[in-house]
């Protein structure tokens, strides 16, 4: 990786939800895995759709569409599960479709979602600018605070 002035650029995973981009930092994510038969949980959190196993380790999934405010829809071929670890917080994240790896500097990402309403303030922690769609930064520590509490 090259240097910008600003320090190192740093990589996020970049996924689509209807016509809207969101990235997570690569930090988090341990890998991306096809759907797969979720067991639903009873009395779980609307945004968690219940549980996976996978390779023998039983861990929750959530639905990035419900917990972005969107509306669900049918899992299709190109529907996947990020898995993400946070600490020792381990959980699956349903997104619509994988896109790329992003290599972004420091200084171009805007920190802040103020602007934002609604459960998207709550797990946007910032912007990148990137052609010509901005992406949104999904916060994992703080969306997984806020859906274990």
């Amino acid at each position: 990786m090259k240097l910008s002035e600003s320090g190192q650029l740093k990589q996020y995973i970049a996924f689509e939800i209807d016509d809207e981009i969101y990235a997570v930092d690569v930090l988090f994510v341990e890998s991306i895995e096809r759907m797969t038969q979720i067991t639903r949980v009873p009395h779980s959190p609307p945004e968690v759709l219940g549980i996976i196993n996978l390779r023998g380790d039983v861990m929750p999934v959530m639905s990035a569409r419900r917990m972005l405010g969107y509306e669900e829809k049918t899992a299709d071929d190109a529907t996947r599960i990020a898995i993400l670890r946070y600490d020792e917080c381990r959980i699956g994240m349903i997104v619509d479709r994988v896109t790329e790896i992003l290599n972004i500097p420091q200084d171009g990402v805007q920190w802040g979602g103020e602007a934002l309403d609604g459960k998207r303030k709550v797990v946007i922690s910032g912007l990148i600018n990137f052609g010509d769609k901005p992406v949104m930064i999904v916060d994992i520590p703080r969306t997984l605070e806020w859906l274990l509490n």
